[in-house]
Formats: structure tokens, sequence, C-alpha cells
């Protein structure tokens, strides 16, 4: 892992500082949002922080900034879409490096906006939340990172899977500490906002010219050459490829439905610490540092997910993973509003999955060629962003912080579990029994690394010895 770093600092290091610039603004955009709600209702300093310097009425707030955020946060993967409908095809035209720059630029922008509404009116505050969001989805990170990341582990001196476990180790740390920064900064009870948007503003500055003088350009020497025509031309070659890809590749389809559904699901976490505050009467202060501790036990629970994946080998290591995962939620979702203990409980279990993104990644790059691999992966994210678009508000209209009756409070969850469950379905129906589907996959995985590496019993051991010893003879 340390060679593998060292020869791809400054891609790693530009990539993880531009993912931690973008993070910071996530971690804070439901605090910040919150922030910019006014009501009727004065502040009582001797009440428990509502989160706002306008209004008093703290379940008003918490309602109110969630849905701001929602619709915030659907409006900036309409902005990765449209972004990533020409981007991701770009990057296959000019190359990786300018498309980042290009989005650096534009979350730079995003913050300055931010920066603005802090000093606006109500409604230009709330129009500016959104713009400033919507910025933010012209960095399709998500996309570039993967992208990136097949390029450099089918070059000859790269390992797949030391490339994906670097990314997933950095990736973690980068969470860390800007999940260090944001409870730091959401404990501080502060509505004041500014002098984050202005450092988020010079670092995106900073990484933007970092990445411009120092990057290098990962995009393989394809065997058709899409810029002799022109870039236009180049760009239509390549929706065209992009639409071939779609209309001939059963396993394309079906995995691009599996992406909206886990998508779909994933969308519903943005709602937790909104849920954990309105219905525990839990403060700002103690819901960030109770989901604080979420990181580093995810770091301790790493290679969990891959230890049973080689004690069982790939495809049944994997399936039992899923299992897990899917029946955590199944114990513990329908006994939330005893108290917020379960709701904790169930947010640390699942920790023991972290890894699994070192193998969905490996899963990722090994459906198809390396340059139909970029094309899949592109479609993929842009699936994740279409879904989001709906989803996002969805969960904004679902969640309500008033709600008293049990049904009513638990929408959000319920509607989580179905997408989860749809997706497994999915995954462990035509997508695994495929002639070409995710067990033969996982069998290829398995192969690559040098078999399942289970363990072996002693009485295993000497019937191997035995059998090795009668070849002999």
């Amino acid at each position: 892992m340390r060679e593998e770093f060292h020869r791809n600092f400054y891609l790693y290091a530009i990539f993880n500082g531009a993912a931690f610039m973008l993070k910071i603004v996530n971690q804070l955009e439901q605090a910040f949002a919150r922030s910019l709600i006014e009501c009727e209702t004065p502040v009582d300093p001797s009440a428990m922080f509502a989160g706002s310097a306008w209004c008093g009425d703290r379940l008003y707030v918490i309602d109110q900034g969630q849905k701001l955020s929602s619709r915030g946060q659907g409006l900036e993967c309409f902005f990765k879409v449209l972004a990533m409908v020409f981007l991701a095809v770009l990057a296959d035209v000019i190359g990786r490096k300018p498309v980042l720059v290009m989005g650096l630029v534009c979350t730079g922008i995003s913050a300055v906006c931010f920066l603005v509404a802090t000093a606006s009116p109500a409604w230009l505050a709330f129009s500016l939340f959104a713009l400033g969001q919507g910025l933010q989805g012209a960095y399709p990170a998500e996309l570039l990172t993967a992208v990136v990341a097949n390029d450099i582990s089918s070059e000859k001196e790269s390992d797949l899977l030391v490339v994906q476990q670097v990314s997933t180790v950095l990736g973690t740390i980068n969470i860390f500490l800007t999940e260090c920064i944001g409870a730091w900064l959401k404990s501080s009870n502060s509505t004041d906002f500014r002098a984050t948007w202005v450092l988020v503003v010079m670092g995106n500055a900073f990484m933007a010219l970092w990445a411009w003088a120092c990057l290098r350009e990962t995009k393989p020497k394809f065997d058709v050459d899409r810029t002799g025509n022109g870039v236009i031309q180049g760009v239509q070659d390549e929706l065209r490829e992009y639409w071939m890809l779609l209309r001939t590749k059963r396993m394309v389809r079906l995995n691009l439905l599996m992406a909206a559904c886990f998508a779909a699901f994933f969308t519903g976490t943005s709602t937790d610490i909104s849920f954990y505050m309105s219905y525990y009467g839990i403060s700002q202060t103690s819901a960030a540092l109770h989901f604080f501790w979420r990181f580093p036990v995810g770091i301790a629970c790493f290679g969990i997910a891959e230890g049973i994946c080689k004690r069982f080998g790939y495809p049944k290591g994997y399936l039992v993973t899923a299992l897990i995962w899917v029946s955590l939620d199944v114990i513990f979702m329908p006994f939330f509003l005893m108290g917020p203990i379960v709701f904790l409980l169930h947010q640390y279990f699942l920790l023991f999955g972290t890894g699994m993104n070192v193998i969905t990644g490996m899963i990722n790059a090994r459906w198809f060629d390396q340059r139909l691999t970029s094309k899949y992966l592109a479609m993929k994210t842009l699936t994740e962003f279409t879904t989001g678009m709906v989803a996002n508000p969805l969960y904004g209209v679902v969640f309500d912080a008033h709600a008293t009756g049990y049904f009513r409070r638990m929408a959000p969850c319920a509607l989580m579990l179905a997408f989860k469950i749809l997706g497994l379905l999915l995954q462990f129906g035509p997508i695994w029994n495929d002639s070409e589907g995710l067990s033969k996959v996982l069998e290829g995985i398995e192969q690559e690394r040098g078999g399942s590496q289970r363990s072996t019993t002693p009485q295993q051991s000497l019937d191997s010895e035995t059998k090795d010893q009668k070849k002999t003879d």
C-alpha cells in the first residue's frame, strides 16, 4: 500500500483534498439550513438550542431545516446529472484533469453563495442556499474518483485490490477528519458560518491551482481517438457508445436498477440526525457527539467484511455479509421509538460492513473491460444522482418533526427498508443467477486473489499432505 500511495501521491492527495472540501460542506449543510430559518417565536436563551438565531420553535427549525436541506440536495443531484451528462462523456474526450479543475471552481463558487446567504434576507438566503447546493453538483466527485481509480488500477504497475484499499483507507480517514471538524463546529451551537465558508472558498481555489499544476492525466490511450474529428464529434461518438452499452447489455440495465434502489435507501440516511434530535429531544451538540464515534468504530471494523469473504470464499462471504446487513434493519428498526439507545445500536452495528466498499469497487471494475467499465461507472453514478433528484425531496416531505403517531414517525425508515430489500432481491436474484452474473464475477475475484484463503483444520491439512504424498509415490 505504501508503494502505491507514493507512486500516485498527487492523485490521492488532490482527490482527497477536493473530497475534504466537499465533505465539510456536506457536514454543515443541515446545520446551516437550520440557521437560515425564521419564525415569529422569539429565541429563549434558557431553552435548548433551536439551531437558528431567528426562531425559537425548535421542532419547527428542525422540520423546515430538513426540508430546505432535502430540496437543496435534490437540486444538487439535478446539477450533478446535468454536469455528468456532458462532463462524464467529456472526461473520455479531453481527459480527467480538466473536468476536475472545472468542478473545483464550481464548488468554490457554491461556498461564495453560502457566504452571501449569511447576510441576506430569508427569501434570498433560501435561493442562494439552493443555488450553492446545486453548484456543488457541478463537481462529479463520485464519478471522477471511481473512473480515475479504474484508470490507475488497470496500469501494469498497479494491483486492483491495493488501489481499492488505499482509496478506501484514505476515504475513511477523510471522513473521520471531516466528522471531527463537523462535530466540533456543530457542538459549538454557533449560527455564524461566515469564517467556514471563507476557508472553503480558499481551499477550493488552492486545490484547483494545485491540480492544474501537478496532476498527471490518467486517461488511457484507447484504440479509438475521440479528439481527431473535434470535441463535439467526439462527444457524440461517446454518447452513441453509452446508448449501445445500455441497449445491448442486460447486466448493465439490471445493475443500474439495483443502483437506483440502493441510492434511494442511502438518501434516507440524510434524515437520521433530524430523526434523532426531534423524536428523542436530543440537542444538536449531543447528537453531533453521539454520531461522531461511528467513524473510528468504522475504521476498526474495516477488515471484517473482507475477512468473512476470505473465510467462506468471496461468493458465499458476500452473500453472508449482505444478509447480516439487512437483518440488522429488520431486528432494530421496528423498535426505534423505544429510545435513543436502540437507534444508536443500529447505527453502530451496521458499521461491520465498512470494508464492503473495497469489494464493491472490485466488482464494479470487473464487469467489463476497462473502456466499458468507465462508461458503466458513469451511468451508475448518473443513475444514483437521478434517483437523488426525486428521493431527497421525497424524504423531506415524508419526514415530520411534529409527528406523534408510530407509523407517521417511522415512515422514512419504512421507505428506506423497502428500497434496501428491493435492491437485495435484484442483486441476489437475476444479477446473481445470470450466466455472467455477480456469482461469476466474485469467483473471478477469488481466483485473482489466490483462492478464498480459508483457514484449514489439522485434519484437512493432513488429508492434503496424504494426497500430495500419493501423487509423489
